[in-house]
């Protein structure tokens, strides 16, 4: 059978190349994994509907974006399982791929240090900040911290809340499982363009 511009079958066949194309076209823009690093939630008691509501829009927002959404749990998320069952996700204390290994950051696990395969912990809950002074004008702004603890490496990221900038760790505000000096850890900022800022070490600034 022939219709105008050529058979159904290659029409159909062009359909299908087509939908394969856009598929793997969203394919490509999909990231493998996206991992938060606990402090999912914000009250530590039990969850609001405003909240729920929130933590569902969230998880409807990002399983989409990635092959594998990743909820380490924090010390504000005891009451957030029943949500991430809506969404058939789980809680986890530690996640590891290959050399990484991401945690919340306000429990020590003594095998992750014994672990050799493990050489980055990334973890959050101390939600860095580093104030930064021009005359009497003084403005904060949301760092990560990359240093050496252990002999491994340790990326300390900050908070993505909009309404909580964070703590200076130059004032001993940012606490974890462990006692860091962070004084030789490099300080990064990310610009609103999400351009990366070295500010080298935390020692060097004012």
């Amino acid at each position: 059978m022939k219709k105008k511009g050529g058979t159904i079958a290659e029409d159909e066949g062009n359909r299908e190349i087509k939908i394969k194309l856009k598929k793997s076209e969203k394919e490509d823009r999909i990231v493998d994994k996206i991992v938060l690093l606990g402090d999912i939630k914000h009250d530590f008691g039990k969850i609001s509907r405003q909240e729920w509501n929130d933590l569902l829009k969230l998880f409807d927002y990002l399983m989409p974006q990635c092959k594998k959404l990743i909820l380490i749990k924090g010390n504000h998320d005891n009451m957030l399982e029943p949500v991430a069952k809506k969404r058939s996700l789980k809680l986890q204390d530690i996640y590891c791929w290959k050399e990484f290994c991401f945690l919340h950051g306000d429990e020590d696990n003594d095998k992750l240090w014994k672990d050799s395969e493990i050489k980055t912990l990334i973890v959050g809950h101390g939600h860095p900040a580093i104030k930064l002074r021009d005359g009497g004008r003084s403005e904060k702004y949301k760092c990560f911290l990359s240093g050496k603890l252990k002999g491994k490496n340790l990326i300390v990221v900050p908070s993505f809340s909009e309404w909580y900038a964070g703590s200076d760790p130059r004032e001993g505000d940012v606490v974890l499982a462990w006692d860091i000096n962070f004084d030789n850890f490099e300080v990064f900022v990310v610009s609103d363009n999400l351009e990366v800022l070295d500010f080298g070490k935390l020692r060097k600034l004012n």
